[in-house]
């Protein structure tokens, strides 16, 4: 019975023309984004090669193929890394993205198109799943006869999933396999891996979202009505908590500006001009170790607020399903905000070593990826689909079908 269900759903999905509008849209767009972020990755390593060449360059971080489906950070972890005069190192001016236009607008990579378009897709396929059929009375025949509940309600929700997943599976895979023919895309088995538990995390992510929309016509008896609460749970899912969290965070901790920081240390520079003339040698060697280590002080409060304030503001936006994709997604594909840290304590580790050496920096492994964050987040995605699927299932056990 449970297989009969199913394949009527699918069936039904293949007939519908909100069916073939939602796949011939989600189809254009993914093959538009990967296209498009092939282009600005062939550009990036271009001017990583040019960057190369240069000599005084301790480090130049390798841009990653895994950005064409996750940008994330990739632009601020592929700068050029240089040994200023006084010893320190600092990030060079010269960036190896030369796409200015993701400086205006949001980058449309996969995770985007993932984040937000096919998430409300999924929804519009859910939403009237159990209201919609309500109100043109197929749903009350159905149970007319000896058919149960609970495997009504599992049939609708594989077999509406799976018409809906199984061709972004089939476009995600087509648009891979032509980025993956060009000589400028080296994907290596560790990547290989990383993008298919990205994919994995974003079957999750979907799954959450079609949940919702079930549960939305579970809870409904027009769908109408279902679509208008979809729309704002989705926008309040995917824009609002996120946006809120980070304004809240910002309350929580409080973090001078960079430009509040780089004013204090300029200070402390012209304060130590119009002392140094007044002492002999051995009082300017204090002088100038006294504010260094004031700069370095500085330095390091700056950065544990900065590190406090992402971690309470990751804390607070993970109650959208939509943030904590986002910090999965990018920490897997090596994007993210866990990858920066990860390469700012190789970079203050170099700067200890005082090697002379070009710092050799290798992104982060499937499994240190998982332990620095990656799996609680995983977690909390599924806890949220289990969550909107056990909500589904107990409602329409309850729900009038007259």
């Amino acid at each position: 019975m449970l297989r009969l269900i199913v394949r009527k759903e699918m069936l039904g999905n293949l007939y519908n023309y909100k069916f073939s509008i939602i796949i011939i849209l989600s189809t254009i767009l993914i093959l538009a984004s990967i296209f498009v972020m092939y282009r600005d990755y062939c550009l990036t390593m271009e001017n990583y090669e040019i960057l190369q060449q240069e000599s005084e360059a301790i480090a130049i971080i390798r841009p990653t193929p895994l950005a064409i489906f996750a940008k994330g950070l990739d632009e601020n972890l592929c700068r050029s890394y240089e040994r200023g005069s006084s010893g320190k190192i600092g990030v060079s001016r010269k960036q190896q993205s030369v796409n200015n236009l993701f400086k205006l607008f949001t980058a449309p990579d996969l995770l985007y198109i993932i984040k937000v378009i096919l998430s409300l897709c999924a929804m519009l396929f859910a939403f009237d799943i159990v209201s919609g059929e309500k109100e043109t009375g197929t749903l009350r025949q159905s149970l007319s006869n000896r058919l149960k509940r609970p495997i009504l309600i599992i049939g609708k929700w594989i077999g509406g999933f799976i018409s809906f997943i199984l061709p972004f599976f089939v476009v995600v895979l087509l648009g891979t396999i032509l980025v993956t023919l060009s000589p400028m895309v080296d994907i290596n088995a560790q990547n290989w891996a990383k993008l298919g538990l990205f994919l994995l995390s974003s079957v999750i992510y979907l799954a959450i979202f079609f949940s919702l929309g079930l549960l939305i016509s579970c809870l409904t008896h027009r769908s109408s009505t279902s679509l208008i609460i979809s729309l704002f749970l989705w926008a309040t899912l995917v824009f609002l908590i996120p946006n809120l969290g980070n304004i809240l965070a910002r309350q929580l901790v409080q973090i001078p500006t960079v430009q509040q920081l780089e004013l204090k240390r300029e200070q402390s520079w012209i304060k130590q001009l119009f002392e140094i003339g007044r002492l002999d040698g051995s009082q300017r060697r204090e002088l100038v170790k006294r504010n260094t280590i004031e700069n370095d002080k500085l330095t390091e409060d700056y950065r544990n607020r900065f590190n406090r304030l992402v971690t309470v503001s990751q804390n607070i936006t993970r109650f959208s399903p939509a943030a904590a994709f986002t910090f999965l997604a990018t920490d897997i594909m090596g994007t993210g905000m866990a990858e920066e840290r990860r390469l700012k304590r190789a970079v203050l580790q170099y700067l200890k070593d005082r090697d002379d050496k070009m710092l050799d920096y290798q992104r982060s492994s499937v499994k240190e990826v998982l332990g620095q964050g990656g799996l609680s987040n995983c977690l909390i995605l599924i806890l949220f689909n289990t969550l909107f699927f056990a909500s589904s299932y107990v409602v329409f056990l309850r729900y009038d079908v007259r």
